[in-house]
C-alpha cells in the first residue's frame, strides 16, 4: 500500500538521525493520481517504493525517494496501451516552513511539511509523475500515427485521407 500518512517534521528529524528506511510495493490503483493516468489502459501494474532518511548537511532531514516497476499509459500516436518503465531516484530536503528554503544551499530540491507534517506517498507521487513524458508513444509509432501494429482495426480515422485531398488541388 501507499504510504498514506502524514508524518510530523520531528519525527522526521529523528527519523534522519536514525537512517530510517520504509519500503513497500503498492498496486498502481491504491494511488489516486496514478489510477487517473492509467484508468484507461489497465490497472495491473505493480510498484515498488522506499524512502529512505538521513540528516542533510545543513541541519534538515534528507529524504531519497526511489521507485522502479512500469506503468502502462495510453500511447499518444495510436492510442494503444504502452508499457513505460518506471526508475525514479530522486534526494529531497525537507524543511517546516517556507522560510526555511533559503537556508538550504545543498543540490538537492527541497520540499516543505508544514505545520501538518509530510505525506511520503505524495512525495512519491510527485516524483513519479514528473519522470514520465508528457506524450508516451511506442517505439515504433509514425508522426501520422499510421503504426498498425499497435492501432485498434476498428479505430476511427477522420483525417486518415486529407492528406491526400490537399495533394489533389
Amino acid at each position: 500500500m501507499i504510504q498514506r500518512n502524514v508524518i510530523a517534521f520531528r519525527k522526521l528529524r529523528e527519523w534522519a538521525g536514525r537512517r530510517h528506511s520504509v519500503e513497500t510495493t503498492f498496486a498502481v490503483g491504491d494511488s489516486a493520481r496514478l489510477a487517473d493516468l492509467c484508468r484507461s489502459s489497465g490497472l495491473a501494474e505493480r510498484l515498488h517504493a522506499s524512502w529512505s532518511f538521513e540528516s542533510g548537511l545543513e541541519g534538515f532531514p534528507l529524504v531519497r525517494v526511489r521507485a522502479a516497476g512500469a506503468l502502462k499509459l495510453k500511447c499518444q500516436r495510436c492510442l494503444a496501451p504502452v508499457r513505460l518503465p518506471v526508475e525514479v531516484d530522486s534526494r529531497l530536503t525537507i524543511v517546516a516552513g517556507e522560510n526555511e528554503i533559503r537556508e538550504v544551499a545543498s543540490p538537492y530540491d527541497t520540499v516543505v511539511a508544514g505545520p501538518g507534517g509530510l505525506a511520503l506517498g505524495t512525495i512519491l507521487e510527485d516524483e513519479i509523475l514528473t519522470s514520465l513524458p508528457l506524450a508516451p508513444v511506442h517505439d515504433g509509432c509514425t508522426v501520422s500515427g499510421e503504426a498498425e501494429t499497435h492501432s485498434s482495426p476498428g479505430a476511427s480515422r477522420p483525417l486518415a485521407g486529407l492528406g491526400a485531398l490537399l495533394r489533389q488541388k
